[in-house]
């Protein structure tokens, strides 16, 4: 496995289309030095050339071809990624030194414990190669994020950014997914079900994507009281995610957006029932649109995704037992590998439990305990600094929805996937309002202190 993505990065780089892309990537960066807007999107590729992937089940073997250029993205996903990750980390390097003392928190901490866990594991029992240059990967991404997102985040003009960042991911998923609808929406749904899954691999990983990025929506939108062009387009994009998200039949998708919504509302129930109605009728309107002009797959793929939703169907029971028996039967250290890489079921806990044993859920129960504490302290900064309260409702809203899909799908033992992008830069920009009430609050005592001693003199 190691030796396959290995030649695949190295053909990658070798190509016509590699050389293009990564002069294209490398000029941007260069770019980017004097550009934050640019930096920030060029993590947005990256989280989007993560999400790339192919489509094979027992029905179809090889997904149909996309159109240009999505065909030689998506074939080139996984090695477009590192390029990016590379860009990110160079930038990262030549960004000085900010007012930041913590550029990664206590949960990133546990994060890379349980990923140390994982490498342990591979190595002993899989694939050496692949175990060493996963490895390399996933270090590259924490110092990319710690040099680069988290170093960038020092103020709220950069704060916007990065939401904005997670924001696009979901805009270009849902642009180029149209895009290839306009030739053949069969491509980018699965045959036997009809089931909407883009650019991604199935459709559980586009809603992961879709309705983990939600809270950023809302963000954008609540932002501004006033209607603008930026505010109508924000609006815009997250009823094209919305419908997206439900072609999907994803049920752990719906759950997962819906707690992002209910989360961001969580003390604003007015406010709630006010965005219910401003995305509601563009959404009647869109999808009565697209009902209209559609053409018969995908009114096919929202018959299927309805009776998904309607079949009541339990497809996680089955496999949730027998990963909890695998646990019980290797406890320690979890199951031995049957082939050269770990494989998880769907469930980053009972996966964690069955495949690493209580070795790798220790550093996972330890990674949601001080998620937890963090989103109490956010939730306690929103409430004593009421302009911050939009910003701590996005970050609660975005790390409740990653650990809520968790249960569900195993993408938080993931190496450099979305979801994983996700986390990380929802929890850098969870530490950067941390950082920067805590330097307020020191300011206004040294300045408490500072007119009490010229008064007392």
């Amino acid at each position: 496995m190691g030796t396959n993505f290995f030649n695949q990065f190295i053909n990658f780089v070798s190509s016509t289309w590699g050389i293009v892309s990564i002069s294209i990537i490398f000029f941007m960066t260069l770019q980017a030095r004097h550009s934050p807007k640019l930096a920030w999107l060029l993590v947005s590729l990256c989280c989007f050339a993560a999400s790339l992937g192919k489509l094979v089940t027992q029905w179809v073997k090889e997904p149909p071809p996309l159109v240009f250029p999505l065909q030689q993205l998506r074939d080139n996903g996984r090695p477009l990624a590192v390029v990016l990750l590379i860009a990110i980390l160079m930038l990262g390097f030549w960004t000085p030194p900010t007012w930041r003392r913590n550029l990664i928190s206590y949960p990133v901490k546990y994060l890379v414990t349980l990923q140390i866990v994982i490498f342990i594991k591979s190595l002993v029992q899989g694939d050496f190669i692949f175990a060493i240059l996963a490895s390399l990967v996933f270090g590259s991404l924490i110092l990319s994020i710690q040099l680069g997102p988290n170093r960038w985040l020092q103020d709220d003009y950069n704060f916007v950014l990065a939401v904005q960042s997670i924001a696009v991911v979901s805009v270009i998923f849902t642009t180029a997914s149209l895009y290839q609808s306009l030739y053949d929406f069969r491509a980018i749904a699965i045959p036997a079900g009809g089931w909407f899954h883009g650019t991604t691999g199935n459709p559980q990983q586009a809603a992961a994507l879709l309705s983990t990025t939600v809270p950023c929506f809302m963000f954008l939108i609540e932002r501004k009281r006033w209607w603008d062009i930026s505010k109508f387009f924000w609006v815009i994009c997250l009823t094209l995610v919305i419908i997206a998200l439900f072609l999907t039949a994803s049920r752990t998708g719906v759950i997962t957006g819906a707690s992002a919504i209910l989360f961001f509302y969580r003390q604003r129930g007015g406010a709630l029932f006010r965005f219910g109605l401003l995305i509601g009728i563009p959404l009647a309107l869109v999808w009565i649109y697209l009902v209209q002009n559609a053409d018969l797959d995908i009114l096919n793929s929202s018959t299927a995704a309805i009776d998904k939703y309607l079949s009541g169907s339990n497809t996680r029971a089955g496999v949730w037992s027998a990963l909890w028996r695998t646990f019980s039967t290797y406890p320690i250290f979890g199951a031995p590998l049957r082939g050269t890489r770990i494989g998880y079921g769907e469930s980053s806990w009972l996966a964690t439990a069955a495949t690493l044993g209580i070795l790798g859920l220790i550093p996972l129960i330890l990674l949601g305990w001080s998620s937890l504490r963090m989103l109490i302290r956010l939730n306690q900064i929103g409430n004593q600094y009421p302009s911050y309260k939009l910003h701590t409702n996005t970050i609660i809203a975005g790390i409740i929805s990653l650990f809520v899909g968790s249960i569900s799908e195993a993408y938080l033992l993931g190496n450099i996937t979305t979801s994983i992008l996700f986390l990380l830069l929802y929890f850098a920009m969870g530490q950067y309002i941390i950082e920067v009430t805590q330097l307020e609050q020191e300011y206004y005592q040294w300045h408490s202190i500072r007119e009490a001693d010229i008064t007392i003199s």
